[in-house]
């Protein structure tokens, strides 16, 4: 290979490296910023440092000092929505924690949930409920991950009140974060190309002897 050949690889690795790193696109996972930036939340909403049962357990972050309340709306079955949209340009993994905090008792058990969909076309592809604790009951945190493949999708996490208008169950959340896939670094994207580059090369000055 020449050098024009060689600087056009390494050219191409550091492209190829650059596209894998932009695949982690989700924005202050953690509330360390004290807010709700990078997200988009209906309802009631604070970012706390700690948080306490019906049943008298304490609840603190998972990932640095704070992490996302979300307390079930006024009205029967209206949902307090955190949501994130984020593009994926190779596969991944998106993982968090969430527990939820039951106020209320049968039959008025609230609910609360973690899902991902497909923004193009609206398929759920990942989904946690994270609500069957019975009266006055809580979860404690629980830790979901899921799989994803290059794609653009929204994370959402909601809590609603079933039936009443008061007594209302919180659904905390931590710790989101994305994780791309395997991707090499720039040296070996170019020594990879080079060797294919080679490989090239020799079959070329094959042909030309048995020619």
């Amino acid at each position: 290979m020449n050098i024009r050949n060689l600087l056009a690889a390494g050219a191409l690795a550091v492209g190829l490296s650059m596209a894998g790193g932009q695949a982690l696109a989700l924005d202050n996972g953690s509330f360390e910023t004290l807010d709700f930036s990078g997200w988009t939340t209906n309802g009631f909403l604070s970012v706390v440092g700690s948080a306490g049962s019906s049943q008298g357990a304490n609840y603190t972050a998972t990932d640095g000092d704070v992490f996302a309340r979300l307390d079930a709306g006024v009205g029967e079955g209206i949902f307090t929505t955190l949501s994130q949209t984020f593009t994926l340009l190779t596969a991944g993994t998106l993982s968090g924690d969430a527990a939820f905090l039951a106020f209320d008792y049968m039959p008025y058990d609230d609910d609360s949930y973690v899902r991902i969909f497909d923004i193009n076309t609206s398929q759920t592809v990942f989904s946690a409920s994270v609500g069957s604790v019975g009266d006055y009951g809580a979860t404690g945190w629980t830790h979901f991950s899921a799989n994803l493949g290059p794609g653009q999708y929204t994370l959402e996490a909601g809590v609603r009140n079933n039936g009443d208008n008061s007594m209302s169950s919180a659904l905390l959340v931590d710790n989101v974060a994305l994780q791309a896939g395997a991707v090499p670094e720039p040296g070996a994207w170019a020594l990879m190309i080079m060797g294919f580059g080679g490989v090239g090369a020799m079959v070329r000055r094959r042909r030309m002897i048995l020619a």
